[in-house]
């Protein structure tokens, strides 16, 4: 029977291998736990394949190699050492006789292509790639490992022939390939755009949020953000790099002869009679500029107050806040919690026909409809406060301000909610609590902070558990105890494990925890004496009020999300 000679700083040992799957890491629950800094949560697993076995990396920060070449799937050969940090894991099968590793395709290709022939989604996909022998190694190896991301999605409404690029004018520069009226497409330019096609459409199926290239030493490495976390997806030689760095100035419009200046532009693009729009960002590096592309595609965004998956209690309050005719908002939180997706919901609770709703932010990134959205302009002088002013001269009903950065503006909008408007607007502050000294802290007077606040909302984003490979496992004292007794003690917790459909991370999409904390006038009396965190929080538990982790560890119970992810976003308490 084939086994694993296990050598570490810790010892030897041994571990025979049946045809159950064979989980590598730090965490307790993995079937071989080992005891490196090097070694992720959930490294990699060793598992039965084709009637051998395989070595399959879940997406570990520090890469799985065997044989000294790291590696995301291979099939093993009696004798091949799996590496992890300072741990040897060298595999034995007596029965070997002839080592059937003869290797035509890259690593990541023969995982597409085994996957393919496995799953029917995959099937005609992958039978669609041209792999004949004209193809060049360049093209195979970035178009392949493209292709695993973008096949991995079980929904493809369109692929790169349908996307049309589209100026900062609003001029469509390249149509789309399925319109029939694209050209050039044999030529080096048609090459870059070709290649940047297909890093749009792998933006579209993971659900990217930003799209980063920078350039190496005699590469280019393209990363993805999916939800909060950098994932690499493909290395570009420099050629095709450069081209579609050609293709992204044209695009918005900036000097192409320009190299070690930072430039800014934006660029749409229209799929099946959807816009969707993108802000770019150009940095000089130290091998040439790095170029970043945010993605500003409202469709992965909830639009209403209900989809935002809140707890009835904390629905109804703040909606119940959300169409009052005056009062003060403020969700607070760090950048990318997803403040202003909330503040947007809750302004879509009105009815903007009959109301005048103005929003103030810098930048403006989503249309809201219905509403008079002003961007910040600094060169011209226009700040929050000055805007602010002026928009009060409009008769507005509803005020969105993006973000509280001074006294100015915090004193203002806090005089208009007390004067007959409706503000929304956030602020940077870890919690709800947190958020009524940060205010303090600017230097606005109590008795405005308490007379003008009606609800504070603090919010994370956690990342959710795949549901086609979470693993349930039983909670340790010491979990169950952390989660509190509340939740009366949960028989099983979910960990991530990591597929081709969530990209070997584990999680696919992302869900807000929320800490709302409203306004009593026992609260107002506390902040217009000498408020204390205590005293604040005391006044809160007299009342319906849940903190960001006691939110998290019920998602934890509902197997929504890990217990890592709680603690990761929430810290201690």
């Amino acid at each position: 029977m084939p086994y694993l000679e296990v050598k570490s700083p810790q010892g030897h040992r041994r571990l025979e291998l049946g045809m159950n799957s064979l989980t590598v890491g730090r965490l307790p629950d993995n079937v071989l736990v080992i005891a490196d800094d090097k070694a992720s949560r959930h490294h990699c697993v060793i598992e039965p394949f084709d009637g051998g076995y395989r070595v399959r990396d879940l997406g570990s920060s520090n890469g799985t190699r065997l044989n000294s070449k790291p590696v995301t799937v291979e099939p093993l050969d009696n004798g091949d050492v799996v590496r992890i940090g300072s741990t040897e894991l060298r595999f034995i099968d007596p029965e070997q006789q002839v080592s059937h590793k003869n290797r035509q395709m890259t690593p990541d290709f023969k995982m597409a292509a085994q996957e393919a022939a496995d799953d029917p989604l995959l099937h005609q996909a992958t039978l669609d790639m041209d792999l004949s022998d004209e193809v060049t190694d360049a093209q195979t190896s970035y178009e392949v490992k493209l292709r695993e991301i973008i096949n991995a999605s079980p929904t493809k409404p369109f692929d790169e022939t349908d996307i049309s690029l589209v100026d900062s004018r609003g001029v469509t520069i390249h149509q789309a390939e399925s319109a029939g009226l694209d050209t050039g497409s044999e030529d080096e330019a048609g090459e870059g755009i070709r290649a940047f096609r297909l890093l749009l459409l792998s933006a579209f199926r993971s659900r990217a949020t930003d799209i980063h290239m920078e350039p190496r030493i005699d590469k280019a490495a393209i990363r993805l953000r999916v939800d909060g976390y950098m994932l690499s997806a493909v290395e570009l030689s420099m050629t095709i790099f450069k081209r579609i760095l050609g293709v992204v100035k044209i695009l918005c419009q900036v000097d192409t002869s320009q190299k070690n200046v930072v430039q800014d532009g934006h660029f749409s693009v229209a799929v099946r009679g959807r816009r969707v729009d993108y802000r770019v960002s150009l940095t000089p590096s130290m091998h040439g500029q790095k170029l970043v592309v945010r993605v500003l595609d409202s469709s992965n965004a909830p639009s209403r107050l209900h989809e935002l998956g809140l707890p009835p209690w904390m629905y109804e309050r703040l909606r119940t806040i959300a169409t009052k005719d005056a009062g003060l908002l403020l969700a607070c939180g760090p950048t990318g919690s997803g403040k202003t997706t909330t503040l947007y919901s809750c302004i879509r609770e009105i009815d903007v026909q009959t109301r005048n709703a103005i929003t103030i932010e810098d930048p403006v990134e989503y249309y809201l409809e219905g509403a008079t959205q002003i961007p910040i302009d600094h060169k011209q002088g226009n700040t929050f406060a000055n805007i602010l002013r002026s928009v009060l001269r409009q008769d507005p009903d509803v005020i969105f301000v993006g973000e509280i950065r001074d006294i100015e503006t915090a004193t203002v909008a806090m005089q208009a909610s007390m004067t007959g408007h409706l503000v929304y607007t956030t602020v940077h502050a870890k919690d709800s609590i947190g958020a009524i000294f940060r205010l303090l802290d600017l230097g606005i007077e109590p008795y405005l902070v308490a007379n003008a606040l009606n609800v504070i909302i603090a919010q994370r984003l956690v990342r959710v558990l795949c549901e086609t490979c979470k693993r349930a496992v039983k909670p340790t004292p010491a979990q169950n105890m952390k989660m509190g007794a509340a939740l009366g003690g949960v028989p099983q917790i979910y960990v991530p494990t990591g597929c081709r459909r969530c990209l070997r991370t584990g999680y696919v999409g992302r869900r807000a925890l929320f800490e709302v904390l409203e306004f009593t006038n026992a609260m107002r009396d506390v902040v217009l004496k000498t408020p204390t965190i205590q005293g604040i929080r005391d006044i809160a538990n007299q009342g319906l009020f849940m903190t960001l982790q006691q939110h998290g560890f019920q998602m934890v119970a509902q197997g929504v999300t890990s217990i890592e992810e709680v603690d990761r976003v929430s810290g201690s308490e």
